[in-house]
């Protein structure tokens, strides 16, 4: 049997919930459910989005705003640095944003505001009393002071600005040296004239900036120029008594006398050194020529010599001749010998030539040698006398050098002061006007093209926005997926509110009772459709052929649990099943009440307009099976168990004794009758109810106000049975439409026309 355990679903209620929560997944169709669930209250929040809209629209004043364009020089500027790949003027992100928030700044604002008069716009600052003004009237004491005017003059100053800001728009044209400078007014005229004064009071702040800027650095270059020119008089003139004192002549610019006489001096030395070597080497050559027996004629001395180059041309024609004469004749022949002879004299004539020279150059070589000794001696002598100036020369140069740094000084100062002198004299401005502000021709503010669609989603966003925190908050029962996934319990069905119409000619009391009866007289109404199916699900809950006490209860009472348990016994007994209604509300007992013949003044007019019999009589024999129904028809009645009989059959002595006589009497009435169902009491009001149902095969719960049923309230409602072993098989939403099926609804003269 499929049932619930009640003491399970309390223990584990918070278990449940957080393993479905974590298995829940929403799917398209939730979301279109959703939708649809609240369709009317999204499509209504849109509706009132766009009439607000609409009213935003009709009640505001149109705003105009007017634009000016200026360009800023990024020379003038100096707000320009050089990419080093491309080598190209690039404009810096930074210092455009800072000029975009000098135009938005307070000077800008207050000489525009005082150039145009805005203090007295009613545009900007209202015609009315400021509430600051209100109460400082209020607690003043009658006459004003300067101060206090003053403190008022400033107030509104800063009000005006304020709210003139808020109208003032800069924005950078893209990546260029552009801004456009807007302004918003109700007036397009004033719009125009008011950004041209925001351009222009922009442009005379940075010339009158740098006018400024100039002049004071004028001035700081003026005296700095003055302090430099005295200290680099001051180092030049020390530096010409220190090369006074120390006898230090400069001689040009690079070097003093001293130094350049020891220069000569070197310079001398070292080419008498040179001379010296080199008269040394040619007596040295000469020397090794004379040793030898043959002279030699190449020597470059001996062909400069004309005497010697006639002797060597002597020699050679002598030595010619006495070859051609020993070819001739033999050897002694006097020719040959006087041949000879003339060759020896001229022989010797050389000998002696080079003996000449070689005493020339000895004394070349001598005349060298002094001349080098004399001047290492002056150079000595010089460099003696110029040691002890090297550290005084140390020290000039060190003077000359400060010296010249602050002559370098004072000319670049003098630059810079001529250069400020031309700036103060012609300013230069860092932005320029490209294209003045006009009246513009259409408005800004506001646009239907922008509010309509914008109202329209607000209205949804918000629509939907109440529908999820609805759906969020919602806590109500009236959801069988919600029952299911925090309580675990299963939805037998939603049965729709009994609508019917009273009989003619019946009591007007029992008219009040015809609800108990709902599916003899509609039997395919919605209200008996819905029972059906809740009747088999309840079906679906016990083996075929298996006897079922079924109990009916509710949480609280006046929720229709004893509707449902009378016509759900009448479907019972229509379908040929043997049924018993057995009343366990012994609070209420509505279902005794109506079953008595004198009972609260009903008798068998009104048992048969109910369908349901009198009392149950222990004996077959004597239980009532039909009734006559005013068509003249029999049906057949259920039988009642009513709460007297069951009190009778209690002991006397025992004040509760009717709960073990009812559990009794359900023992022996499960041998006589299929289906039990028992009608009870709502279980947070009774605590028979609690017990009852530990005798009960499973009972049905009925939400008569679903939509005001939360789900904590069931929560604990149902944790008052403790761990009492409780088969719950389900809850039945009456009185609610639920989800609706296509169906054929018929009304009373449809039915009898079926009948007939």
């Amino acid at each position: 049997m499929v049932v619930h355990d009640i003491s399970k679903i309390v223990l584990d209620e918070n278990f449940e919930a957080k393993r479905s929560a974590g298995q829940e997944s929403i799917s398209f169709r939730d979301v279109s459910d959703f939708l649809r669930r609240h369709l009317i209250r999204i499509g209504i929040c849109g509706v009132i989005g766009l009439a607000l809209g609409a009213f935003y629209i009709l009640n505001t004043a149109p705003t105009f705003t007017a634009t000016v364009r200026l360009v800023i020089d990024p020379e003038q500027g100096r707000i320009a640095s050089q990419d080093a790949s491309t080598g190209t003027i690039i404009i810096e992100a930074a210092e455009i944003a800072s000029e975009v928030e000098i135009v938005k700044s307070e000077a800008i604002a207050r000489a525009v505001i005082e150039q145009l008069d805005l203090t007295n716009d009613p545009e900007i600052v209202g015609g009315g009393v400021s509430i600051r003004g209100m109460i400082g009237s209020l607690f003043s004491s009658g006459a004003k002071n300067s101060d206090d005017d003053k403190a008022d003059d400033e107030y509104l100053m800063r009000r005006t600005m304020a709210a003139f800001l808020s109208r003032v728009t800069v924005r950078r044209v893209g990546q260029s040296y552009v801004l456009e400078i807007g302004y918003s007014s109700t007036d397009p005229r004033k719009a125009a004239k008011t950004a041209n004064a925001i351009a222009g009071a922009y442009i005379r702040t940075g010339m009158n900036e740098r006018s400024d800027a100039a002049r004071s650095g004028a001035k700081w270059l003026e005296s700095r120029l003055i302090e430099v020119g005295a200290q680099a008089r001051a180092a030049a003139m020390t530096v010409e008594e220190f090369r006074a004192k120390n006898d230090i002549t400069t001689v040009g610019t690079a070097s003093t006398l001293d130094q350049q006489q020891l220069s000569e001096l070197s310079s001398q030395m070292l080419a008498a050194r040179a001379a010296t070597a080199a008269e040394s080497a040619k007596l040295m050559t000469l020397q090794q020529l004379m040793s030898k027996d043959t002279m030699i004629a190449s020597v470059s001395d001996s062909l400069d010599n004309p005497q010697i180059q006639k002797l060597n041309e002597e020699m050679r024609l002598a030595s010619a001749k006495l070859d051609n004469l020993k070819i001739r004749y033999d050897s002694g022949n006097p020719a040959i010998v006087a041949a000879e002879a003339d060759i020896a004299r001229l022989d010797a004539s050389l000998r002696n030539e080079f003996l000449r020279i070689e005493q020339f150059y000895k004394s070349n070589v001598e005349i060298a040698k002094t001349r080098e000794k004399l001047l290492e001696s002056e150079l000595a002598s010089l460099t003696a006398a110029g040691a002890g100036k090297n550290v005084a020369r140390v020290e000039l140069s060190e003077m000359e050098s400060r010296a010249t740094t602050y002559r370098n000084m004072y000319e670049g100062i003098l630059q810079q002061l001529i250069g400020a002198l031309q700036k103060q004299s012609f300013p230069l401005g860092k932005a320029r006007i490209v294209t003045a502000a006009t009246a513009p021709l259409g408005k800004t503010w506001p646009k239907p093209s922008t509010i309509m669609p914008f109202s329209l989603m607000f209205g949804l966003a918000t629509g939907l926005m109440l529908s999820v925190l609805r759906d969020g908050l919602d806590r109500r029962v009236s959801s069988s997926e919600r029952l299911r996934a925090e309580l675990g319990i299963t939805s037998l069905g939603h049965v729709p509110m009994f609508r019917g119409s009273p009989r003619p000619h019946q009591p007007p009391i029992a008219s009040t009772m015809l609800p108990l009866r709902s599916v003899l007289d509609m039997p395919y109404s919605r209200f008996s459709e819905a029972l059906r199916g809740v009747k088999n699900s309840v079906d679906s809950a016990f083996p075929a052929n298996a006897t079922a006490v079924i109990g009916v209860t509710s949480v609280g009472p006046g929720e229709g649990k004893t509707t449902i348990a009378a016509n759900l016994a009448q479907l019972y007994m229509n379908e040929g099943t043997s049924v018993l209604l057995v009343d366990a509300d012994f609070v209420g007992s509505r279902l005794s009440r109506v079953t008595t013949e004198d009972g609260a003044g009903f008798g068998m007019e009104s048992l048969r307009i109910l369908g349901i019999a009198g009392q149950y009589s222990r004996r077959r024999s004597e239980a009532p099976q039909h009734v006559d129904d005013f068509d003249g028809k029999a049906v057949r009645c259920v039988p009642v168990l009513t709460v007297d009989q069951t009190r009778k059959a209690a002991v006397a002595h025992q004040r509760y004794g009717h709960l073990p006589a009812l559990k009794s009497e359900l023992e022996l009435l499960r041998q006589r009758y299929k289906v039990i169902i028992v009608d009870m009491s709502g279980f947070e009001d009774s605590a028979d109810t609690r017990v009852i149902c530990t005798y009960l095969d499973g009972i049905v719960v009925v939400l008569g106000q679903s939509d005001k049923m939360t789900v904590e309230r069931l929560g604990e409602a149902l944790a008052t049975f403790g761990k009492s072993r409780v088969a719950l098989l389900g809850v039945i939403s009456n009185r609610s439409d639920g989800p609706r099926r296509t169906n054929i609804r018929w009304d009373r003269k449809q039915w009898r026309k079926f009948r007939k």
